[in-house]
């Protein structure tokens, strides 16, 4: 699966950077020169239509800003801690629900070709304050689309390997796996992957990998001694979500250990109420936002409560069947979701982010 890039834009500042060639050379294509402290200009088009061809447009540019950063989180509900590390923004993949159609006003792919010797740096003075940080690349991007372009991945694995205050995860939707095959890893390195129904990943989640496909890549890392990890997000209600939810959790299973599993994180669908429109306009088919929705606490519409906590409930119950000991988490729902859910609230375990924390150390072997 290599990422369909049909337009590439340099910013000047960074036109003979050293990354920038390969990257250039790994395409095959000319690059259009953008001026310093300037945007590529966008198609006179409606949103949907321009989505569409960002979704085809890399732009490589100098980053300003902080590459290790706290997840943005949601107000009002659980976070967990997590670190990011900003590698870029956009997703060549095509999911109906995917937040950053409505996120960002910028419908390309970017990819900050000064995260070595920058980001790196950043990370490097981190450590040095920092106890322990779960760190990941994949909250504006996946972790891994753009992996045949960049090869980024295998430089990261190698600078977590030699480090003891955090792990990385990387998070994704794609297979693009043959890049870590071999590396010295030292288990600092969670491959994660988003599942979901098999009827939602073939209708909802365009361009992405089959469930199977993504199952079977996992058990090809998991045989390299990487830990895993796994996360349903967003989970969907359609007529027979037990029996195709409960299928996907029995084939995970079968093919993944589940000691060597970091962590599974359920989340039901969400999403400001621009994105509805957005995705109308660019997925006529789609009828994943024509259920009982509210406003959450968030400004987000969620499913009314009842509804998630049947979702959570369900899963959470299969998930337990097959591994008691896996660390199972819910992302961005409140104290009471939890204790309706899963009968405990992570106050119990001391905070949600201690709860990962120490799911990050057993299984990574710190």
């Amino acid at each position: 699966m290599w990422p369909e890039v049909k337009n590439l834009f340099v910013s000047e500042e960074v036109k003979d950077h050293p990354y920038t060639r390969e990257i250039i050379a790994r395409l095959g294509i000319k690059p259009a020169i953008i001026p310093e402290g300037q945007k590529p200009a966008k198609p006179l088009a409606p949103w949907p239509e321009i989505l569409s061809w960002g979704k085809k447009t890399l732009f490589l540019t100098h980053f300003k800003g902080r590459f290790f950063r706290p997840c943005p989180g949601t107000k009002s509900y659980l976070c967990c801690g997590y670190r990011i590390f900003h590698i870029g923004q956009g997703c060549p993949l095509d999911c109906t629900y995917c937040i950053l159609q409505a996120y960002f006003n910028e419908p390309w792919l970017t990819f900050f070709v000064n995260v070595l010797e920058d980001g790196l740096k950043e990370l490097e003075e981190a450590f040095v304050k920092r106890e322990f940080s779960r760190i990941g690349t994949g909250e504006f991007t996946d972790s891994m689309a753009l992996e045949p372009i960049t090869s980024l991945n295998p430089k990261l694995v190698t600078f977590f390997a030699a480090r003891d205050k955090a792990v990385l995860e990387l998070k994704t939707k794609t297979v693009l796996i043959d890049d870590l095959a071999g590396l010295k890893h030292r288990r600092r390195t969670i491959i994660a992957w988003s599942l979901n129904a098999k009827s939602i990943a073939r209708n909802e989640e365009k361009g992405a990998p089959s469930i199977d496909e993504r199952l079977l890549a996992a058990k090809k890392v998991s045989s390299w001694g990487y830990p895993v990890a796994f996360h349903f997000d967003p989970l969907i209600r359609f007529p027979g979500w037990q029996d195709e939810y409960r299928e996907v959790i029995e084939k995970l299973f079968a093919h993944v250990p589940c000691e060597n599993i970091a962590w599974i994180s359920l989340g039901s669908l969400r999403f400001m109420p621009q994105l509805k429109e957005i995705a109308y306009g660019r997925f006529k088919e789609t009828a994943i936002f024509s259920d009982e929705f509210i406003t959450g606490l968030d400004g987000k519409k969620r499913y009314f409560r009842p509804l998630r906590v049947e979702l959570y409930r369900f899963l959470y119950q299969e998930i337990k069947k097959h591994a008691q000991e896996v660390c199972v988490y819910l992302c961005m729902e409140s104290p009471e979701v939890w204790q309706e859910a899963f009968g405990f609230t992570p106050h119990a375990h001391g905070g949600l982010h201690k709860m990962l924390d120490k799911a990050a150390k057993r299984v990574c072997g710190f």
